[in-house]
């Protein structure tokens, strides 16, 4: 459980960090990207003045801190294996379907069902590609 609360942190190539503490500019950017989706594919019609992102980010991330924590902690054990980075990733990924959900579901409630799915699939992209790019980093560095 212990391991679950650590997070593969802000993915930035220069700054790859599996500290927990380094996750927040990493979390602010798949949530902010996740919430401009939000305004793309919104699928109701509230003003711009009634959709606070900020509380919905800030409600959120103890939800995508954990989908992240859990992502790195499948990552960690197989750094020093074969297995492509991009197979890695996804089965991280996969293997952190229950925290996924939980955040969709959270989402869905706070934006509607079609918009969460959207910022799922843009988070989801943002974070599979954010955990290759670690993956190949800690690789090298090792």
């Amino acid at each position: 459980m212990a391991a679950k609360k650590e997070a593969f942190g802000n993915l930035d190539r220069r700054n790859i960090s599996l500290h927990p503490k380094s996750i927040d500019a990493g979390c602010l950017n798949g949530i902010a990207v996740g919430l401009l989706a939000v305004f793309l594919f919104a699928a109701t019609s509230a003003g711009a003045d009634e959709f606070d992102a900020l509380a919905i980010y800030s409600e959120a991330q103890p939800l995508n801190d954990r989908w992240q924590a859990c992502a790195a902690s499948f990552v960690r054990p197989w750094l020093k294996s074969q297995k492509l980075p991009d197979a890695l990733a996804q089965e991280a990924l996969d293997s952190c379907r229950s925290d996924q959900e939980r955040l969709r579901l959270f989402f869905a409630g706070k934006i509607g069902k079609r918009s969460a799915e959207n910022v799922i699939v843009l988070l989801r992209e943002k974070y599979q590609s954010d955990l290759i790019a670690a993956i190949n980093e800690l690789r090298t560095r090792n």
